[in-house]
């Protein structure tokens, strides 16, 4: 039988018992606290003190300083930028995360790839090859970088290369990532390196920086949970803005097009193309026509910049938890992934060989493309083989019955626009000119400018379009009326139709009439039905709103009109003459409540643009245009035009409650109580009370019936007691001034209450002052439609734009290569110039060679890349700028280099050489601009080297050391010294020879004596800027670029060997001796000197006195045999001693040989019996062991 399972008791959470409980356990804690409240006390008053400095230290350095926030509602992707050495799992990498993002494959990863992350926010990855140009421009762009790291082999010299480059250009957040971890076998080691390479992470970055582990691949694959680990933090990662992304404007361009005519580079292959690139804004904002730097191509300027729809935009709404699949999008248009692209005047749409194929089981959503690919027939031919029947009853009209009574067919002229820049096709029709003649010459320029804006198209497609089918009865009115000018019967833009206003408008003025209103809209079909109506209705409205008319013209004028309409037309057709006073008031109304262009009316030009930009609007897929001249959205942004008269009789002035619903609009009506003039008059009084007149001395009092009358009416801007105490008439001016001073203390006190935080801060406040700013930044342009917006502010970030820019190098459309990033930095006012710059720069303590001055270097600085001849120099102690021929090794110098001007703070990195991958670190220096001017002189040091030609005493006469009389005359005064230390002074020229001088000096030279003047000379800076073009190399070898070598290399390409200076060669010194004569000091000077120093006179010694000099001796004849014999005995005597004393040293050291050889025996004894006694210990050893271990095992 089962055991019967037992219910687990559930704990009470409401009731008296939970009550119960919740109560005992909060006695429990807050027991201790209780029970000795001496040992929670301060024991240390100094200990607190300083505990509570420390936790505010540490409070305080978490803070940043606040920033405006700048980024936009929508704000541009994230850029994402992965960099590390080759062979590291990079593009592995970003395959995975795209498939964790978008659950797509992306098989070739080719330049920038967005996708969307989550429902606030986009990435672009990007990869970063290993070459130190890539490296350079991506980590000015990155908001993020994942440094892969090969764990099994170490860091990489590319990886600390990246991280000094941040350094420079801004440091952006930087994450992380070991790959090959799975080559590990051994889990110690493992942890060991993984240890010893994130602490090395961390010295080069921050302490914490956070490094992920990519243990292993599956399939040729990360493993999903670590990818998805490292999404999620990529997802929710904060960043915080730099200074030189937030102030210059930039696109990371993800599309290029190649604009340029196909006959132009038919003819000729070099020309320069014409290119649109596309890309999302970041940074700044970014103005039209602005100058653009492309790193590796050059300086440009914008020919064109426009908006185009967001091709990865975020997900509308933000309800759900998690994106569906259709919202997670991917942009990868350089890796061939984006099925519609679209374009200014274009939309292009990726249709696949295997898709087209499919044509039975097409979808409603490609039966338009499926149409448009399967048609036969032309468009052209299509329309000329129509036919339509203009009037009901008739017969159908084709073309060639059309231009039989049409118009002269138009003959094309080109035509050079000076506004646009560029050669116009003008279509010139031989009636036009005819009524041309008979115009004024204002008339003509009036005529042409609003010809040239019917006639032509959109710039880009450069053709011509002409209206062929106009009703009959309109082409004879044409032909009637010399006087006429032509309007746009269909206005491409909002602009176009306020022209056509303001043209009847003058023409009104003058006298003449128009014949067309221009207005002729979708509205205006439904009304109105058929095309016959609409001509005809615009006729009549012309006529009927030209008030300047004389009453006899226009009769005449609606008779012949009858008269036409009867012949033309059905018996049915007179019916549009009902109610025509009606319909013609309908459409004056509309012209006027159609809002005209502000900019128009106050500016009173408009440009050009903002034609075309209108005329972007009403286009449909590239190919149809819709004219929509009251719905656009320029004219709700407009609004109401005050400038204009519109007539209306919906309000009636004379009635009461008319006059009533305005009257608070004018100062005498009754206004809010805040903003009342007659109660902010009371409250002063009320407040402030009585005052004097201090300069005339007159007392004004405040009226004593108003106090209480204030509290009862505007009692609402004081506390509810005001309103609670007695409606009291009090004459008693002591009890009014006590009511006044707490009415005062209460003002006050909610004063304080208000705008006194108890523990903000200053940190606080600049917090909340930028978060204000920032709202109203955005609240600005809140609600101004972006066409309005891009006008006044430029092109905000986060808008996917496209920039056209002209004369681009044919090389980089024909060498592109999407592996490179192309980035279009915005150049600031100034920064297009090229000048002098200042610098302070310090060589790389890891780069091995010193640098040289008037060495070519490659600097990058701002968004450039460019080659320069720096010319190093320092500052001394008296402000001079020394010339220095080699940076100093552990210290910083100044440089002075001609390149872009710049502003001053930017940091800026030096490389010898962008080609190829070399052995050594390839970052030469590092600094930072400090000038733009030319204010610092660097000047060198020479050495003038003169000779003495004549001596006397202290003055000598020096020659060889200038050429004329004019040279010495630059140099008087000037201070000269001699080898020997001797310091002189120049004085005056000699007549001869030419360029001698006369010089005092410190004391007598001599003819041997070198005399030589100290002088600084200015130094010019080398003028050259070299960009670095190396998008213009073909594939494959955009990473050799090589500019200016330095002389050395030179030297050694050409196989050139230094040839030494003969002075500079190392000689054997030959001097002859030198007899110096005796030193001679005066008699005087010796008295002076003292004993120590005094020239001591040594006596020669007397010769010895015979008596005191020893007698010579002499022997005799017996004295001398027995010194004969002794002298004799003792040379034997020590000849035998000599060769015993060398018998006995041969005797010790045989001994000592001895001696050594049999120590070297006893110890070849003693080690072999080690040796066996060591064996003996160890089988023992090993016995016990074994012994052991089966004792062990049978136990």
């Amino acid at each position: 039988m089962e055991a019967k399972v037992q219910k687990k008791h559930q704990r009470k959470h409401s009731g008296r018992k939970a009550e119960k409980k919740s109560r005992k356990q909060n006695e429990q804690e807050s027991d201790a606290r209780k029970r000795n409240p001496r040992a929670f006390a301060v024991q240390s008053a100094v200990r607190m003190a300083r505990t509570f400095h420390r936790t505010q230290d540490l409070k305080t350095k978490k803070h940043h300083i606040p920033l405006v926030d700048r980024t936009p509602l929508e704000p541009p992707p994230i850029v994402v930028v992965v960099v590390g050495p080759p062979k590291v799992g990079k593009s592995t990498l970003i395959r995975c995360l795209i498939k964790n993002f978008t659950r797509q494959k992306l098989s070739d990863i080719r330049g920038p790839v967005t996708i969307v992350s989550g429902k606030k926010r986009r990435i672009t990855f990007i990869e970063s090859g290993s070459d130190i140009s890539s490296m350079i421009d991506l980590a000015k762009v990155a908001d993020l970088a994942l440094m892969l790291i090969d764990a099994s082999f170490g860091f990489e010299m590319e990886t600390f290369e990246f991280l000094n480059i941040c350094q420079v250009h801004g440091f952006p957040r930087i994450m992380g990532v070991l790959t090959h971890l799975d080559s590990f076998k051994n889990n110690k080691v493992l942890s060991k390196t993984k240890k010893r390479l994130k602490h090395r992470f961390w010295t080069e970055v921050y302490q914490g920086a956070k490094l992920f582990y990519l243990s292993g691949m599956v399939y040729g694959e990360y493993q999903t949970q670590e990818v998805k680990n490292l999404g999620r933090f990529i997802s929710v990662m904060k960043f915080r803005p730099l200074v030189w992304q937030t102030s210059h404007p930039y696109v990371l361009a993800d599309r290029m097009e190649d604009l340029t005519d196909p006959e132009t580079i038919r003819q000729d292959p070099k020309c320069d193309r014409t290119v649109s690139l596309y890309g999302y804004l970041r940074g700044t904002y970014m103005k039209n026509k602005s100058q653009v730097h492309i790193p590796g191509v050059g300086d440009f300027a914008v020919g064109d910049l426009s908006f185009l729809p967001d091709p990865c935009p975020l997900p509308e709404t933000l309800k759900k938890r998690a994106l569906n699949e259709k919202e997670r999008l991917l942009y990868a248009p350089m890796a061939g992934v984006g099925g519609v692209v679209y374009d200014k005047d274009a939309v292009y749409i990726d249709m696949p060989g295997g898709h087209v194929k499919q044509q039975d089981n097409a979808g409603p959503t490609t039966e338009l493309v499926q149409s448009l690919i399967g048609t036969h027939a032309t468009l052209d031919s299509k329309m000329a083989a129509s036919k339509v029947s203009l009037f009901s009853g008739t017969a159908a009209l084709s073309q060639d019955d059309v231009e039989e009574d049409s118009m002269q067919q138009p003959t094309e002229s080109h035509v050079w626009d000076p506004k646009t820049h560029r050669e116009r096709r003008k279509a010139v029709f031989t009636g036009e000119e005819e009524e041309d003649d008979h115009d004024d010459d204002d008339d003509d320029e009036e005529e042409e400018e609003e010809e040239e804006d019917e006639e032509y198209n959109e710039e880009d497609e450069n053709e011509v379009e002409i209206e062929k089918t106009d009703p009959p009865m309109k082409r004879l009115k044409l032909e009637q009326r010399k006087e006429m000018e032509e309007t746009p019967a269909f206005a491409d833009s909002d602009d176009e139709l306020e022209k056509s206003e303001d043209d009847e408008e003058d023409e009104e003025e003058r006298g003449t009439g128009n014949g067309d209103s221009g207005h002729c809209s979708e509205d205006n079909d439904d009304d109105y039905g058929s095309e016959e109506e609409i001509s005809d209705m615009e006729e009549d409205v012309a006529s009927g709103t030209n008030g300047q008319r004389s009453k006899a013209s226009s009769g005449q004028e609606e008779e012949d009109e009858e008269e036409e309409d009867q012949s033309y037309s059905t018996a049915g057709s007179l019916r549009w003459k009902e109610g025509l006073a009606e319909k013609a008031a309908e459409v004056f109304l509309r012209q006027q409540r159609a809002a005209p262009n502000l900019r128009k009316l106050v500016y009173g030009t408009v440009v050009e643009e903002e034609e075309e930009e209108g005329e972007e609007d009403e286009e449909v897929g590239g190919l149809f245009r819709v004219s929509r001249p009251e719905k656009g959205k320029r004219r709700r942004a407009d609004g109401l035009d005050c400038s204009r008269f519109e007539p209306d009789d919906s309000h009636d002035w004379e009635q009461e409650e008319m006059l009533a619903s305005i009257r608070d609009c004018f100062v005498t009506g009754k206004w809010e109580g805040n903003t009342d003039a007659a109660t902010l008059l009371k409250e002063d009084d009320e407040i402030y009370g009585d005052f004097e007149d201090l300069e005339t001395g007159e007392v004004h009092k405040a009226p004593a019936n108003n106090d209480d009358d204030d509290q009862a009416e505007g009692g609402s801007d004081l506390d509810h007691e005001d309103e609670e105490e007695p409606q009291v008439k009090v004459d008693d001016t002591e009890a009014q001034k006590n009511k006044r001073l707490e009415k005062k203390k209460r003002l006050k006190e909610r004063f304080d209450a208000e705008y006194d935080d108890g523990d903000a801060t200053y940190f606080d406040d600049l917090k909340e002052e930028m978060h204000k700013q920032a709202e109203l930044n955005r609240a600005e342009f809140e609600d101004v439609d972006d066409e309005t917006r891009v006008q006044y502010e430029g092109f905000r970030p986060g808008m996917y734009v496209r920039l056209e820019i002209p004369s681009l190098p044919c090389e980089f459309v024909t060498n592109f290569d999407p592996h490179y990033p192309i980035i279009l930095g915005g150049l600031g006012g100034s920064e297009g110039n090229v000048g002098y710059l200042q610098m302070r720069l310090k060589k790389h303590r890891w780069h091995s060679k010193i640098l040289k001055t008037r060495d070519p270097l490659i600097l990058s600085l701002g968004w450039r890349r460019f080659q320069t001849i720096p010319m190093y120099h320092i500052e001394d102690h008296n402000g001079r700028h020394r010339l220095l021929k080699y940076t100093p090794e552990h210290m910083h110098c100044g440089a002075s280099i001609w390149g872009p001007i710049t502003p001053q703070g930017t940091g800026f990195l030096a490389v010898q050489s962008v080609s190829g991958t070399q052995a050594n670190f390839r970052i030469a220096a590092t600094g930072v601009v400090l000038d733009l001017d030319k204010s610092v002189t660097i000047v060198k040091k020479l050495k003038l080297i003169g000779y003495p030609c004549k001596i006397f005493k202290n003055t000598s006469f020096v020659q060889g050391m200038f050429n004329s009389v004019l040279e010495v005359a630059k140099f008087e005064g000037a201070s000269v010294r001699t080898v020997s230390g001797i310091k002189g002074q120049i004085k005056k020229a000699l007549r001869t020879p030419a360029g001698a001088f006369r010089a005092t000096f410190e004391d007598r030279l001599l003819m041997s004596d070198i005399v030589f003047l100290r002088s600084w000379y200015p130094v010019t800076v080398p003028r050259l800027y070299n960009p670095v073009t190396s998008l213009l190399l073909p594939a494959g070898q955009k990473d050799t670029w090589t500019g200016m070598r330095t002389v050395g290399q030179l030297k050694h390409d050409l196989g050139i060997r230094n040839q030494p200076n003969q002075d500079s060669l190392y000689k054997p010194v030959v001097r002859q001796p030198r007899k110096f004569n005796k030193l001679h000091i005066p008699k005087e000077l010796q008295k002076a000197l003292p004993f120590k120093s005094k020239p001591k006179q040594t006596q020669p010694k007397a010769r010895t006195p015979r008596d005191l000099q020893r007698p010579a001796v002499i022997r005799e004849p017996h004295e001398r045999k027995v010194a004969a014999l002794l002298s004799a005995l003792s040379t034997v005597y020590n000849h035998k001693k000599k060769a015993s004393r060398v018998k006995q040293h041969t005797a010790h050291k045989e001994f000592l040989k001895q001696k050594d050889r049999a120590e070297e025996e006893k110890m070849r004894r003693l080690k072999d019996v080690k040796k066996k006694m060591y064996q003996l210990m160890g089988q023992k050893e090993k016995k016990k062991q074994k012994s052991s271990l089966k004792g062990a095992s049978k136990d």
